[in-house]
């Protein structure tokens, strides 16, 4: 609940910022590097990956958006008593975005919001268990805007999935604004 505290009040705060940003839709896809850590199911899991997201959103004036997605975690995969544990993850979320701009090309944005995620986990690719769930998920970013509504982006993403130690994506994508 802190955390959802923290979050609510960093995007209250840049919501508040009296600076000019750009209205609108905007879509995108970011790639990068995954992570899944969970050593409460009895044994240590703690692999990487490559994984991938698709958004879409819609800025306001007064620098506040909301955007919602996918996310792809990839198929991290660690050694388990001599065989192969496997989990793949995905989910959908959707953010409340506060956004800075540090220059008129340049800004730097927080969000916060919630995923409702789902987990296969599989031991030499034999399916073993499935989980889901809806738990906070928070992120920081930069973003550099051409003059023709493309942008580039690098975030990192952080899920409180309540049932594994660490979540989380640092990736790079585009986005086009309209």
């Amino acid at each position: 609940m802190k955390k959802a505290a923290i979050a609510l009040m960093l995007c209250t705060s840049l919501m508040a910022a009296n600076v000019y940003a750009e209205q609108g839709f905007s879509l995108g896809a970011s790639y990068g590097y995954t992570k899944i850590k969970d050593s409460d199911s009895g044994f240590d899991f703690d692999a990487t990956d490559t994984g991938y997201k698709i958004f879409a959103g819609y800025t306001f004036p007064g620098n506040f958006g909301l955007e919602g997605g996918y996310v792809d975690f990839g198929t991290p995969d660690d050694d388990f008593l001599g065989s192969r544990g496997q989990i793949d993850a995905s989910g959908y979320n959707l953010y409340a975005v506060g956004a800075i701009p540090v220059s008129q090309s340049f800004d730097l944005f927080a969000k916060a919001g919630v995923i409702a995620w789902d987990a296969d986990t599989r031991l030499d690719g034999v399916p073993v268990g499935t989980d889901d769930g809806t738990d906070l998920a928070l992120g920081i970013g930069a973003r550099w805007n051409s003059t023709s509504n493309f942008g580039i982006r690098t975030e990192f993403d952080w899920y409180n999935i309540s049932e594994a130690d660490a979540v989380w994506m640092a990736s790079v994508g585009f986005e086009l604004r309209f």
